[in-house]
């Protein structure tokens, strides 16, 4: 399909919606970017000029990190999920050796204990990440210090409204709400591990993947926005209209108050 269709239509083929709702009714200074990444794509621009096919060779060559070794059938089962769900797709190195751009870095596999293994891909090694221009809106991470932010707010809170109880959220497939700009995705194509023998394959992402530099700082641009235009919804008393799974919700008892000890 990809030699019939190119890589554009291929892609476009594959991945035919974005997690992006309208923008027309966002009043933010973010909206533009937004618009930009929901029509676009998130754009990979590198400081370095394409790579030679020999050190496409090489790379391919090289493969993989050792540590993928052991873990093959959990990395299939990823990647048909992954797949499946519009965010990876893997090509036989033959027919994408041509792909203006093509980059590739070696993913590895880390153990967890007591949980699935954990992939990732080191773009460092490849030099995809200290090649990668910073044009993201990297001021959007507003990472660090949570704990003293968060005993800060529980210090300052209202004790008329009760104990403070708090709720972390963590977005499924977060990284992977967002798309890559089609044109730039062959930059950041993975070695698909195989066995001895098998024929070389390439893994690339229509999402924003785990270990590039501007995946952050481009999904927090997103997520801060939704932060912004939530407190501000709360601060100017805006009632949301109901929800389904409010009746529901109604129904679950509060938590007891904690008991003072003796």
């Amino acid at each position: 399909m990809l030699k019939e269709l190119g890589w554009t239509k291929f892609v476009q083929r594959l991945r035919t919606r974005s997690d992006f709702a309208s923008l027309d009714e966002v009043h933010h200074p973010a909206r533009r970017l937004l618009n930009f990444y929901k029509h676009r794509g998130a754009p990979v621009k590198l400081a370095t000029k394409p790579w030679s096919a020999s050190r496409v060779q090489a790379a391919l060559r090289r493969g993989a990190h050792k540590s993928c070794a052991e873990y093959l059938d959990f990395l299939r089962e990823e990647f048909v999920d992954m797949r499946s769900k519009m965010q990876w797709v893997v090509l036989p190195a033959s027919a994408v050796e041509h792909l203006p751009g093509l980059r590739i870095s070696p993913p590895g596999v880390v153990p967890q204990r007591d949980r699935r293994p954990r992939w990732i891909v080191d773009y460092t090694f490849s030099d995809v990440n200290p090649e990668t221009l910073a044009i993201a809106a990297v001021d959007s991470m507003q990472f660090g210090h949570a704990l003293d932010r968060i005993l800060r707010e529980i210090l300052l809170s209202d004790p008329a409204f009760g104990p403070v109880q708090m709720l972390k959220v963590d977005i499924s497939d977060g990284f992977y709400r967002i798309n890559m700009n089609i044109e730039d995705i062959p930059k950041l194509g993975v070695a698909f591990p195989t066995e001895p023998g098998q024929e070389k394959l390439v893994a690339f992402p229509l999402v924003l993947p785990m270990g590039w530099k501007n995946s952050p700082p481009i999904f927090s641009t997103a997520t801060e926005t939704i932060a912004d235009l939530a407190n501000q919804r709360l601060s100017a008393n805006i009632q949301p209209p109901p929800h389904k799974m409010d009746e529901a919700a109604e129904k679950v008892a509060s938590p007891a108050p904690p008991t003072q000890p003796r």
